[in-house]
């Protein structure tokens, strides 16, 4: 018989919503255990004297981890919502910690699938050390400073003699009581730099030379298969900096046979990091030379099958199955 996959995702997630569809049209079993409704929909249990977590959810669905699991899935899954009616902060916050500690524990457990493992993703995603390994496989990477020092950071501006780009190392936005905010790539001017120059004392800032585009790469590698899809956002207003402050579907898609070394530079990439999933993000520049700018190793790819026709949801399932 075959054992259900255990996706650990979020309630609301059109990846999982598909790639679900698709195992039940296959007549394949699963456990979705939504991590932000865990004390809403959720049971579980650890028993120390045979190593087992059981999760069982209110509708009468239980899961046996590991041994009863085939293959586990980590789909962005987000914190825990506290409980209703707990509304001390303190406590709040103690019961959120417990929770994602809890959580913690799957990950530590290696002898099934992992697709991938919430350990390797946190290792794997660090944009500096991915520039340092994308270089030494013979990736072409852009000149780039982290730093907190403005003397240095002056001098590396001066050294690149152009256009700077500044990008988060981790934080993709932050929430106030009344906004939610995205931090996007932006680039910076001299005027904006001289600026702001003395700010970067505050915070250690991630600078990098502004490379000019032809178009730009969406690379997915689902398993051993390679999705590449060109992004023309030079064309777009607002996308040309970074894609992302646009609607996808404003930024013409096409699907690319990727150049061989390039492809074999980025599987041997994720190998190294012990990832069967990963979206890289490269730039083609106008003399036709590719520039690798990060991997993410739980990114978005839903929809490039949307506006490609892709199949990218039958290559995640199959990689699931396998």
């Amino acid at each position: 018989m075959f054992k259900p996959i255990l996706i650990v995702t979020e309630k609301f997630d059109p990846h999982a919503d598909a790639v679900i569809k698709n195992l039940c049209e296959r007549d394949r079993s699963f456990f979705r255990l939504n991590s932000d409704d865990f004390h809403i929909d959720y049971y579980v249990d650890l028993d120390g004297r045979d190593g087992v977590m059981s999760f069982h959810d209110r509708w009468g669905r239980s899961v046996r981890f590991p041994d009863g699991v085939h293959a586990a899935w980590h789909r962005k899954p987000r914190e825990p919502n506290p409980p209703e009616g707990v509304t001390e902060e303190a406590a709040r916050t103690t019961i959120r910690t417990e929770t994602i500690e809890l959580m913690s524990y799957l990950s530590c457990i290696r002898t099934i699938p992992w697709y991938n493992n919430p350990e390797d993703n946190r290792v794997a995603q660090r944009k500096f050390p991915q520039l340092r390994l994308a270089r030494e496989l013979g990736l072409k990477i852009p000149r780039t400073l982290v730093t907190n020092d403005p003397a240095r950071a002056r001098t590396f501006q001066q050294d690149v003699g152009g256009d700077l780009l500044c990008k988060p190392m981790k934080e993709p936005g932050f929430t106030t009581d009344d906004e939610i905010y995205f931090i996007f790539a932006r680039k910076v001017g001299t005027q904006e730099f001289d600026d702001n120059l003395d700010r970067i004392a505050f915070c250690p800032t991630l600078l990098q030379e502004y490379t000019p585009k032809a178009y730009e790469l969406r690379v997915t590698i689902i398993g051993d298969k390679v999705f590449a899809c060109r992004l023309d956002s030079q064309y777009t207003p607002g996308a040309e900096t970074d894609w992302r402050r646009v609607s996808p579907e404003k930024v013409a898609h096409s699907l690319i046979d990727l150049e061989p070394a390039i492809e074999d530079r980025l599987r041997e990439m994720l190998r190294l990091c012990k990832l069967r999933f990963g979206a890289f993000d490269l730039i083609v520049t106008p003399e036709n030379e590719t520039v690798f700018l990060e991997l993410n190793p739980n990114g978005q790819w839903l929809w490039i099958e949307l506006l490609t026709g892709a199949p990218m949801v039958d290559a995640m399932t199959d990689l699931l199955l396998s």
